[in-house]
């Protein structure tokens, strides 16, 4: 598995530790290795918030698909035109 977020926050503040991040964060450690295989934190339950306030971490480093749009500004604005 290569590198993310998650496996750094994991090993810097956790020492590797599943369980104990689970803990931090409430939840299993399954769930923490989800996130590791996903490779960022959930936009959900304020995962992401808490991992912010651990790590000051931008959100957008923490959880990069929130930001993304699935469609372009340029097709976004023709639908818009669209409909105008």
């Amino acid at each position: 598995m290569k590198p993310n977020i998650v496996s750094k926050v994991l090993n810097k503040h956790f020492q590797g530790s599943y369980q104990a991040m689970g803990d931090l964060f409430g939840v299993s450690s399954q769930a923490v290795r989800k996130w590791e295989v996903a490779g960022e934190f959930p936009a959900k339950n304020g995962r992401t918030q808490q991992a912010h306030e651990l790590t000051s971490f931008s959100y957008k480093v923490l959880t990069p698909s929130a930001f993304k749009s699935s469609l372009s500004f340029k097709s976004r604005l023709a639908e818009f035109s669209k409909t105008a």
